[in-house]
């Protein structure tokens, strides 16, 4: 699924961009380096639960998982083409339009997201991912 970009945030402080790394003081994310940011939140996801179910037409999400772990599960609303990704502590996923997402919690989680684009509650669409 071309429309899904999913890494794992380098443990370095010696490059420029995205970068993450612990330290006595603990652990330091760079999640986002020269991206324009209209809109940004913080959510967390317990255990046995799930947030999304949903497409958006014109905002792109960027995803950063604090802590824990969750199951994305990701649909590109074209080709119907579906997908499905275990992401932990360190990841972060950009969902581009038109593909909806759903994330569980395997356990307890704590993620961060972040779009170019303003929230605009009548440019989410619910999916049933039944």
């Amino acid at each position: 699924m071309d429309r899904v970009i999913i890494e794992k945030l380098p443990e370095t402080k010696e490059i420029d961009g995205v970068k993450r790394w612990n330290e006595e003081r603990g652990e330091f994310a760079q999640i986002s380096y020269r991206e324009d940011i209209g809109h940004i939140a913080v959510f967390e996801l317990k255990q046995g639960h799930y947030r999304g179910s949903h497409f958006h037409k014109e905002k792109e999400e960027v995803f950063y998982i604090v802590s824990g772990t969750i199951r994305a599960t990701l649909m590109d609303m074209d080709t119907k083409e579906r997908r499905e990704h275990v992401l932990a502590k360190g990841h972060r996923i950009r969902v581009r339009t038109g593909v909806a997402h759903i994330f569980h919690g395997i356990d307890d989680a704590l993620v961060v997201e972040y779009s170019p684009q303003y929230y605009d509650k009548s440019d989410t669409f619910p999916v049933d991912f039944s």
